[in-house]
C-alpha cells in the first residue's frame, strides 16, 4: 500500500517518522516522506501554493501520516484542514504533540496516534488495506459519527533492536525549499545526522513532556529507559557513513547519553573507534558524568558535549522537581574541563521562568561564574509544553490564561519576545540572555566581566527590577539582534557548502 508521511519539523532530522517509514517498508508497503521544513519563526505557515504541491504528492496514497511538535502544531492543523477538504484519503496525526495533546489534535484529524506508533501504524495500514474497521486499534483515538473512541496504549517496545534502522533511502524523500517541494538531496542533511540511541527518561522534570509520557505508560512497560545495543548503533552509523560521504559527524540526541551503563559505553566506544572513526556529539547530565565515561567518549571521538544545568539548585529542586544540586554541576564541570583541549563544552540553561524569584536567577548566574572556563553557554527560554506538569500547574494557577501565554509558539531563542511575554524579573532575565555565547576568563558572550560586575551590583539590580524602563529599551536592541539572526545570518549559513558547515560547526563552540 502507498503511504505518505509528512514531517512539520523545521529541520529534516526527524528520526521518529523515518523509523515509522522503515517499519512500513519492512512489511512491504511503499512510503514517501515529505519534510515540510519552514523557518524557525513559528508564526510562519504554509502558503496555498505549497499545500497544492503537497496534495499532488499525496494523491496515490491510501493513508497520510502527519506529525508535529507543539511549536509546529498550527502548521500541522493547516495541512490537515487543507488535505481533508481536497481528498478523501484517511489522515493519522502522530508524533510528540499528538501524544501530549490528543484532545486538541482530534479536533483536526479523525485519527490520532497516542504514544509510540510503530505497531499501531502497521495495524492501521493492514485494516485499511483489508477494508476492515480500525476502531479498536490500541494507541489510536478515532473520531466517528460525532463521538471519540479513545483506545488505550499498548505495552512499550522493550527490545528496540527489533526495529529496523531509520529510513534514509532519500530517493523517495522530498523537502520543501524556497516554496517548492523538491527531491531530497544528500546536501539537505547539512553534513550531520541526528541519531537517537535510546528512548525514555527516568527524571520526568516538570517542564518536560517526558513527565507526561512516563504517566501515560505507567504499568505498560518493563523499564523506563530502553537502549539500542552498541552493535545496533554501530551498524546504523556505519551504514549512514558509507551512504553519505559528505557527513562530518553524528549528533547523538538522547536526552542524556551519559546515563548509559558504563559497560555499554565501553563497548560502544571500542566499536566506534575501531569501525567508524568519525567525530560525534552527545548530551550529558551532571548526575551521570564520571571520569571514566568522559575519558572513554573523548578517546572514541567525542568532540562536543552538551550538559543540561537548566536552573539554580532551588529552581531545579523546588520548581522543576529535578533532583540536581549545584555540587552535582560543579563536580561534573571539573571532570569535563580536564578535556577542554579536546572537547567543546556547552552548558544549557533555561531562563524566563515566571515561577522564579530574583534570587533563583542570581544563584544561577553565580553558579555559571564558578564553572571552569572556557565553555559555551546556551540560554534557552522556558516554554510550557501542553500536558507537562509545569503547564498543568501554570494553567491551574492562572499564569497561562491564553495559549499565547504558554510560549510554545515561540522559539526558545526569541529572547525579547519571551521576556516581554512573561513580564517577570525582566532585568535579570535580560542579563542572563546576554551572557550566552563563548565564555572565557574575560567575558560572557559579548559581555566583558567588568560590565557584568557593574550590572550585577545589588543597588542596580533592585532599582532595575523595580523600574524596568531601561530593560525595555535594551530589549529593543535584543529584538534587532534576533531579527538579524533569523533574516540574514541563518539564510546565509544555509547557502554555504557542506564542507564549510562541517568546519564551522567543529570550531564554533571552541574559544
Amino acid at each position: 500500500m502507498q503511504v505518505t508521511l509528512i514531517s512539520t519539523s523545521t529541520y529534516p532530522s526527524d528520526q521518529g517518522i523515518r523509523t515509522i517509514s522503515s517499519v512500513l517498508k519492512k512489511q512491504g508497503h511503499k512510503v514517501k516522506i515529505v519534510f515540510m521544513t519552514l523557518s524557525e519563526d513559528y508564526s510562519k505557515n504554509y502558503s496555498r501554493e505549497e499545500l497544492i504541491q503537497l496534495l499532488n504528492l499525496c494523491r496515490e496514497s491510501k493513508l497520510i501520516g502527519i506529525n508535529s511538535y507543539a511549536s509546529t502544531a498550527h502548521r500541522a492543523s493547516r495541512l490537515i484542514s487543507f488535505l481533508k477538504k481536497n481528498t478523501n484519503i484517511p489522515i493519522v496525526y502522530g508524533g510528540v504533540h499528538a501524544t501530549i495533546s490528543p484532545e486538541e489534535c482530534i479536533r483536526h484529524a479523525d485519527i490520532v496516534c497516542v504514544g509510540e506508533g510503530e505497531d499501531a501504524i502497521i495495524d492501521l495500514v493492514n485494516a485499511i488495506e483489508k477494508k476492515k474497521s480500525f476502531d479498536k486499534i490500541k494507541n489510536l483515538w478515532i473520531k466517528k459519527a460525532g463521538k471519540i473512541i479513545k483506545n488505550p496504549v499498548r505495552n512499550l517496545i522493550d527490545n528496540l533492536d527489533s526495529l529496523p534502522l531509520p529510513d534514509y533511502d532519500i530517493e523517495d524523500h522530498f523537502i520543501l525549499e524556497k516554496r517548492k517541494i523538491i527531491k531530497f538531496r544528500e546536501r539537505d542533511l547539512g553534513g550531520q545526522i541526528f541519531f537517537l540511541t535510546g528512548r525514555g527518561c527516568p527524571y520526568g522534570c516538570d517542564y518536560c513532556s517526558n513527565s507526561l509520557f512516563n504517566q501515560l505508560y505507567e504499568g505498560k512497560r518493563k523499564k523506563v529507559l530502553r537502549w539500542h545495543s552498541p552493535e545496533y548503533i554501530i551498524e546504523g552509523v556505519l551504514y549512514l557513513k558509507n551512504k553519505f560521504p559528505s557527513l562530518g559527524y553524528f549528533d547523538i540526541r538522547d536526552d542524556t547519553f551519559s546515563l548509559r551503563p558504563i559497560e555499554d559505553i565501553k563497548k560502544f566506544c571500542k566499536l566506534y573507534k575501531e569501525k567508524v572513526n568519525m567525530r560525534f556529539k552527545c548530551l550529558a547530565d551532571p548526575h551521570t558524568v564520571s571520569e571514566e565515561k568522559i575519558k572513554l567518549l573523548v578517546d572514541a571521538g567525542c568532540t562536543d558535549i552538551i550538559v543540561g544545568i537548566q536552573g539554580s539548585e532551588k529552581t531545579n529542586l523546588e520548581i522543576y522537581h529535578r533532583n540536581q544540586t549545584d555540587n552535582h554541576v560543579l563536580n561534573a564541570a571539573k571532570i569535563i574541563n580536564k578535556y577542554k583541549n579536546k572537547l567543546a563544552i556547552m552548558y544549557d540553561v533555561i531562563t524566563c521562568n515566571p515561577y522564579e524569584k530574583p534570587e533563583h536567577i542570581l544563584n544561577l548566574i553565580k553558579l555559571l561564574r564558578k564553572l571552569p572556563k572556557p565553555y559555551y553557554l546556551s540560554v534557552n527560554n522556558l516554554v510550557f509544553f501542553p500536558g507537562s506538569k509545569l503547564d498543568v500547574r501554570a494553567r491551574r494557577e492562572g499564569i497561562i490564561k491564553t495559549e499565547k501565554d504558554a510560549a510554545y509558539q515561540l522559539n526558545y531563542w526569541d529572547r525579547s519576545k519571551h521576556i516581554l511575554l512573561k513580564k517577570r524579573n525582566i532585568y535579570l532575565n535580560l542579563i542572563l540572555n546576554l551572557m550566552r555565547g563563548s565564555v572565557t576568563e574575560k567575558r560572557y558572550g559579548f559581555m566583558p566581566n567588568f560590565l557584568l560586575n557593574y550590572l550585577l551590583k545589588e543597588k542596580r539590580i533592585r532599582k532595575n527590577l523595580k523600574n524596568p524602563l531601561m530593560s525595555y529599551f535594551s530589549l529593543y536592541a535584543v529584538s534587532i539582534s534576533d531579527l538579524t539572526r533569523e533574516k540574514i545570518i541563518k539564510p546565509m549559513y544555509r547557502s554555504l557548502p557542506i564542507s564549510f558547515k562541517v568546519w564551522y560547526d567543529k570550531t564554533r563552540y571552541r574559544v
